[in-house]
């Protein structure tokens, strides 16, 4: 084994050329799967950081209009009352925190944070760093204000020390006492830093209202030996329970039950698997390409082997041969590979988005070592099993042997058959690469440019969140607001300015049943459901927003004192589907944004375009088709608002600090979260797609270029073995234009066939793809004709140099070498 190992090395290193291509080849094969399965490994295959994850189950509640929809508190109560499946049952929904050592402390900051019910860290099987995690106590309305932060903002503040318990912070206006530090494992809700009780709005009304759902949702640990499907039935049962006993607000609504792990990164599974498949494809190419560089080598090589077989070496022997001179190409390949990966993984996180769940996880670990070895062996054996077979039988040495006194080695028709099949399957696979890259680049296009309803270049977005603590009554709320708007228009480079609660890509969604006035009541659990976004009145200038009927919010919409009617404006969608046929403008929705059953319902003063709010293709757009309504903010004030900016300027810097200023001048206490642009709102939006195109894009074009490059070593081989063939053509008189169609023919044959198969497979392709496709057919013309179109010049290139060459055959030399 170690002499076949010796010579292996030397007649690599005999003919370096061909080494270093078969090398790069596997590299580039063997590099983008290592890429691709590292990211899978973080994302799909490594366990959440919790112990026994996979009993972590997420609730959320079911309804005619969401699959699944946030929890109401009170249903919650319900389910926890009642169930037998969990061990225990937590409470939890995102909720940002303002966040300051105390009042004029330093500058606050808007820090990502959840707020859950009692036994949260222990549902997840998480211990306190130190302290206590959050209890029954902390549940009950009037209990004292507390807290637990993260270990990184408690390394970063109080230099982690133990002292930290009893501190006292101001975190959304409250002096809360820090009672715990949770450790840095619990990544739920993108790495929150602050961890609230429900103690301060247990009692709220909205949180006593059985139809308010407020962006919570349950987790649950399975108790050992229960199955989901059992615990669904637990639940659901409770679930019909009170459908029975409050119809009005518990009609069709059950219990959905999905493990944290799918929640968490199953949206992502359809994409990498798509990658995955891509990249075995792009490996599958490479090994074709060598095999073939492979047998081309051994066949240089067949009188020495025969020779070898005359001496009395085996078949095993020689086969044994091949296969190590192979393995050790692809174990150096696969080396090469890892190289690359560390080098390529660089530029694929850095087109992730960090809001991607696990996906900047990604490493070089022991995990995708192995895989990387696995994949190179694996590359190893499929490289030279078919040169190792064809050559070490006993045919192939007789005719060896027999040739060894006469002529050069010929190719028989087998041989010819096979090296032709191995091309076929590189074109066909570059093809359904190339089609399925096309399909994503088409999507990602008609994504991109998909009509928004407004425009978003030059507007910035400010989020502001002001504490109920601090700003408990509407009208403070109202007049914070006001005072900011005032301020914010007097800024050099604003042209003009407004705020909003649900704005479009602001990833938040707000939504109500609704009821048109003076139509017959709707069935319990039925009821339409509407996107409502509440806003200042020069909202729909600054987002450029045509009034197509009626007019926008003026002055003499009043504030929403008690007995006056408030008004909406509704989108074109809204219009249409309700008031088909008749003029909206005056129509009247009966106020359900109110806990005031006597309120009278709400008039529609005008009509505005369909706006896209979230990215195309994401299930509440394209699925749900819900209207939207579109409130006053004086009428609804909100405590959670984007401030939305439109400028001319180009560096926002000063823009920027400009705000930063008249917020803290009128409260410094108040911080200012994200900020961002529009532009960057959709474009992040639209990262994930765009990340599964460039990279499938990036594979297509590393298959089409394998594939060229295989084809062009078969069809120079084919000369060089036809070199008398040829000769012998052109001494009978044969034009050289005859000889270069004759060897373009053979190749354009080759593409014609794996283009045929292929199109076969890009078919089956654009099927499976069709979960990731927006506004894009499984078999689009476009796509398919741009990716055979390239295929076929690069194709040409391919076959026209060593087309070329065999007409420079000199007819006298070529039957003197014979």
């Amino acid at each position: 084994m170690l002499d076949d190992l010796r010579y292996a090395v030397r007649l690599l290193l005999k003919n370096p050329s061909v080494t270093i291509v078969a090398i790069f080849a596997l590299a580039l094969g063997i590099g983008a799967n290592t890429a691709i399965f590292s990211v899978i490994n973080a994302v799909l295959l490594r366990p959440l950081p919790y112990p026994d994850a996979g009993k972590l189950i997420v609730l959320r509640e079911y309804s005619h209009t969401f699959e699944r929809g946030a929890v109401g508190y009170m249903n919650w109560l319900d389910w926890h009352a009642s169930q037998k499946s969990f061990t225990d049952l937590t409470l939890v929904r995102r909720e940002a925190a303002n966040f300051s050592l105390g009042s004029g402390v330093g500058s606050p900051d808007r820090l990502p944070g959840l707020r859950a019910s009692s036994g949260f860290l222990a549902v997840m099987a998480l211990k306190p760093k130190i302290g206590r995690d959050l209890s029954a106590a902390d549940d009950i309305a009037g209990s004292p204000n507390v807290a637990l932060i993260s270990e990184k903002l408690w390394r970063k503040h109080f230099a982690g020390s133990p002292s930290v318990l009893g501190r006292r912070a101001l975190i959304n206006g409250l002096e809360r006492e820090i009672i715990g530090v949770f450790p840095a494992e619990l990544q739920f809700g993108r790495n929150p830093d602050v961890l609230l009780p429900l103690s301060e709005i247990a009692n709220e009304p909205w949180m006593r209202n059985r139809d308010s759902h407020q962006g919570f949702w349950g987790i649950g640990r399975l108790k050992p030996g229960v199955t989901l499907s059992q615990a669904e039935s637990d639940l659901n049962a409770t679930a019909i329970d009170l459908e029975k006993k409050y119809p009005q607000t518990n009609t069709a609504r059950r219990v959905n039950m999905r493990p944290l792990f799918e929640t968490t990164v199953g949206d992502y599974r359809a994409s990498l698997n798509l990658l995955l498949a891509a990249v075995v494809c792009v490996l599958l190419i490479a090994c074709a390409n060598v095999a073939n560089l492979q047998f081309a080598r051994a066949l240089a090589r067949s009188r020495e082997l025969a020779m070898r077989a005359a001496l009395g070496a085996s078949r095993w022997a020689i086969a044994r041969q091949l296969l190590i001179e192979s393995t050790l190409l692809a174990v150096i390949g696969a080396v090469a590979g890892v190289f690359l990966t560390l080098w390529s993984m660089d530029a694929i996180l850095a087109l992730t988005p960090p809001r991607l769940p696990r996906f900047q996880e990604a490493k070089i670990d022991l995990p995708v070592l192995a895989f990387t070895t696995f994949a190179g062996l694996l590359a190893g054996v499929l490289v030279g099993v078919w040169p190792a077979w064809r050559i070490s039988n006993s045919k192939s040495i007789s005719l060896a042997l027999h040739e060894a006194g006469g002529r050069s080695a010929s190719d028989g028709p087998g041989r010819q058959r096979m090296r032709s099949g191995l091309v076929i399957t590189q074109v066909a696979l570059a093809i359904v690469l190339l089609a399925g890259a096309g399909l994503t680049l088409k999507s990602f296009w008609h994504a991109e440019n998909a009509p928004l309803g407004f425009d978003p270049h030059g507007v910035v977005n400010f989020e502001i969140s002001l504490p109920d603590a601090k700003y408990k009554a509407n009208e403070q709320k109202d007049a914070f607001w006001t005072q900011l708007l005032q301020r914010v228009q007097r800024i050099p480079g604003v042209e003009a300015a407004a705020v909003s609660a649900n704005s479009p890509f602001d990833d938040w969604e707000e939504d109500s049943y609704f009821h048109v006035t003076g139509t017959p009541p709707i069935p319990p659990g039925q009821q339409p459901s509407a996107e409502v976004s509440v806003v200042s009145p020069d909202y729909f200038r600054v987002m450029r927003m045509p009034i197509l009927r009626g007019r926008g919010f003026g002055p003499e919409d009043l504030p929403g004192e008690k007995g006056h009617s408030r008004s909406i404006i509704v989108d074109e969608s809204f219009a249409q589907k309700f008031f088909a046929g008749q003029d909206p403008i005056g129509q009247h929705i009966d106020d359900n944004e109110t806990l005031d059953k006597h309120a009278p319902p709400m008039t529609i003063i005008g009509v505005v375009p369909r706006t896209r709010n979230e990215a195309p293709g994401e299930y509440n757009v394209e699925s749900l088709h819900l209207v939207q309504e579109y409130l006053l903010a004086s009428q609804h004030p909100q405590a959670e608002n984007h401030l939305h900016v439109r400028t001319q300027l180009r560096d926002i810097g000063p823009l920027v600090a400009a705000m930063k200023h008249q917020v803290q001048a009128l409260d410094p206490d108040q911080p200012i979260g994200q900020i961002t642009t529009m532009d960057q709102d959709i474009a992040l939006s639209l990262a994930a797609r765009r990340l599964t195109m460039v990279l499938l894009g990036a594979f297509a074009v590393l298959a089409l270029v394998l594939a060229s490059v295989g084809l062009y070593g078969v069809m120079a081989l084919t000369v060089t073995q036809r070199t008398r063939e040829l000769g012998i053509r052109m001494a009978l008189g044969a034009e050289r234009r005859n000889i270069f169609k004759l060897v373009l023919g053979q190749g354009m044959a080759l593409i014609a066939i794996g283009i045929g198969i292929g199109l076969i497979g890009a078919i089956a392709a654009g099927r499976a793809l069709m979960s990731l496709l927006y506004n894009v057919g499984a078999l689009d013309a476009g796509a398919v004709v741009t990716a055979v179109f390239s295929l076929i010049v690069v194709a040409l290139i391919a076959c026209c140099v060593p087309a070329r060459r065999a007409t420079r055959v000199d007819p006298i030399v070529a039957l003197r070498t014979e």
